[in-house]
């Protein structure tokens, strides 16, 4: 590989090492807002263990102190505890911002607790059934919310023209 871009001393090498580019708010809201990238519309599949708006309000948070533009997020108190599976956040000349938390009430019912006491960040591994259960209601995330995701892919590529 050549390219004056790249830091001779990594093209050099056999080996890279790579950082999570979301380790900073456990999601990598800043690997894809450089001002550069032009980002119309980002999509936040939320998979924290915090409480499911943590990462999108933080981002928030860092962004208007660093004059990054990023809409405001507002969660009504209700949906902390009981969180919807879709939500948009939008404002003026920023990306759109979609996030789904991965356990709500529509793939979880009242369980909601419960799925995130049993699939916690730091825990042993996986059994192939909780490892199909987590893949069915994060897949239900995208299924039931299909429509309202292309919409707003629809409605970002009409305000990008």
């Amino acid at each position: 590989m050549k390219d004056k871009a790249v830091p001779a001393a990594l093209l050099k090498s056999e080996t890279r090492d790579y950082e999570d580019g979301g380790l900073l708010l456990n999601s990598p809201y800043f690997s894809v807002l450089r001002g550069e990238r032009n980002i119309d519309l980002i999509i936040s599949l939320d998979f924290s263990e915090t409480e499911p708006f943590t990462t999108v309000t933080k981002a928030a948070e860092m962004c208007k102190k660093l004059k990054i533009p990023f809409p405001e997020v507002n969660i009504p108190n209700k949906d902390i505890i009981k969180p919807k599976d879709f939500y948009v956040f939008k404002g003026q000349n920023t990306p759109t911002v979609i996030h789904i938390p991965l356990f709500n009430v529509v793939n979880c019912g009242g369980d909601i607790e419960e799925w995130r006491k049993k699939y916690h960040t730091f825990q042993g591994p996986y059994s192939a059934e909780m490892i199909t259960d987590l893949m069915e209601v994060a897949g239900k995330n995208i299924t039931n919310n299909k429509d309202n995701l292309l919409e707003q892919i629809r409605l970002a590529i009409k305000r990008h023209k």
